[in-house]
């Protein structure tokens, strides 16, 4: 028996290791806010495109970089000619040779001065990489903003279920009580009817509000690329009910602060300026071009046989290496050129990057509008939505209190169901609003960060 026993515990420490194993690979995740938008700046398309565009901007710099450094060029032919040619320049001469050629050139071109296009190109091209950053950087705050307001939403959700779970189980206490209240004659029937109905409804309200609990959590790991939702929880977190400080009690203060601060407004700026650059670069058409260009050179061969007029003229010869790899002589140019009309080609790209340049600082005027506007739209929904964190606080008091009032009433006989009723369905109108209203004040702080760029 003491055998069989120790058997027995064996067996079952392996099932609990086992299952202990088991426990930890099937192990849940709890995402936290700061999880979320760890995640989202690493997972979203957005963020991988920006990102790709500043690399794209740095490349093209170091190419402007490198247009003001010389060239160099190699070229190279090897061959082997043959046979008869006929030559008839002075009198008819037969010539017949068999001939090893090598022929090569080492080049190099400076740009001495092209009209300043390659200095333009290299201005914009800076300009373009800081742009880029710019907006990297007001991408990865449109995701924290975007993931801040679904996991919100998601807190709000959660907040609603668990008040349509309280308000279910209230009715479905009381529908049990007047159940048996009925039964022995002490309540009448249409109460607990009455009663039934408002269960099923509070049932429905408790069904839809965990769906859309469901789906906002799906939405928000759709936003983080989570696609085994089972594997993953929404933790929670405190919900800041606090007002802003100091800073933020001046609106053109902080409409001024999202001018200094804001990303997207930076780069639209130096989208002007790119705008005027990419002038100069057309402008430098007008100007002449100067190159100054250098090498060397080498036309070697090596005859074989050479026959004029059938008799061997083939005299003595470098030796084959230096024959084909000893005629060297330099070159040295300076080439100066200057379009003076080609067809309004210039002026035509001039003009266009003009309009150009004036469509960009028509996006910037309208950009910085729409910010103030938005400053200031934003801050009057936070001053709203403290008022309505007092009005919602006050109407949740006051709801608990009449519904507290009413339900003693009602299991006296001094109130009617339809009271009781309606005070319940008001208390729940109430806690929802005041969960609204905290949810809505953390996300409108949220809102006026976002608008200013806080770093």
């Amino acid at each position: 028996m003491k055998i069989g026993l120790k058997y027995l515990s064996s067996i079952a420490a392996i099932f609990c290791v086992s299952g202990i194993g088991i426990q930890a690979q099937d192990s849940i995740k709890v995402l936290s806010l700061d999880d979320c938008i760890r995640l989202g700046l690493t997972q979203s398309a957005h963020i991988l495109r920006s990102d790709d565009s500043v690399q794209i901007t740095g490349a093209a710099l170091l190419g402007a970089y490198g247009q003001f450094l010389p060239d160099l060029n190699f070229n190279s032919n090897y061959g082997y000619l043959g046979g008869s040619n006929l030559l008839t320049t002075t009198e008819p001469t037969l010539v017949n040779s068999r001939e090893t050629q090598l022929n090569y050139q080492l080049t190099s071109t400076i740009n001495i001065f092209n009209g300043f296009f390659n200095y333009a190109t290299l201005k914009a091209a800076v300009l373009s990489k800081s742009a880029s950053q710019y907006n990297l950087d007001r991408a990865k705050q449109q995701i924290t903003y975007d993931i801040t307001q679904t996991f919100l939403q998601v807190m709000l959700d959660r907040e609603v279920v668990g008040y349509a779970q309280k308000n279910l189980d209230a009715s479905t206490k009381r529908e049990a009580q007047l159940q048996e209240l009925t039964n022995v004659g002490r309540k009448s029937i249409a109460d607990l009817y009455q009663q039934q109905a408002e269960t099923s409804s509070d049932k429905l309200f408790e069904i839809q509000s965990e769906d859309k609990l469901k789906n906002d959590i799906i939405l928000l790991l759709r936003k983080l690329k989570i696609s085994q939702t089972d594997k993953y929880q929404i933790g929670n977190m405190t919900i800041d009910t606090l007002p802003l400080g100091v800073g933020y009690q001046n609106v053109q203060t902080l409409v001024d602060t999202a001018f200094a601060q804001r990303p997207d407004l930076k780069s639209s700026a130096l989208n002007v300026r790119i705008a005027d650059w990419q002038i100069q670069q057309y402008r430098s058409g007008y100007l002449p071009k100067l190159f100054l260009q250098g090498g060397l050179v080498s036309n070697g061969g090596y005859f074989t046989e050479l026959y004029v007029n059938g008799e061997d003229v083939l005299g003595p010869q470098e030796p084959y290496d230096r024959a084909l790899f000893g005629q060297i002589y330099g070159e040295l140019t300076l080439n100066l050129s200057w379009h003076i009309f080609d067809r309004l080609y210039n002026k035509t790209n001039v003009d266009i990057a003009t309009i150009e340049e004036r469509n960009q600082e028509i996006e910037h005027e309208d950009l910085m509008v729409q910010i103030s506007s938005d400053v200031k739209q934003a801050y009057n929904d936070y001053l709203a939505a403290l008022e309505q964190i007092t009005a919602s606080t006050h109407g949740l008091v006051a709801a608990q209190q009449a519904f507290d009032v009413i339900q003693g009433q009602y299991n006296v006989g001094r109130a009617d169901f339809v009271t009781l009723s309606n005070s319940q369905v008001a208390l729940l109108q109430a806690q929802v609003n005041k969960a609204r209203s905290d949810v809505n004040l953390a996300l409108q702080k949220k809102i006026i960060d976002y608008y200013i760029a806080k770093q």
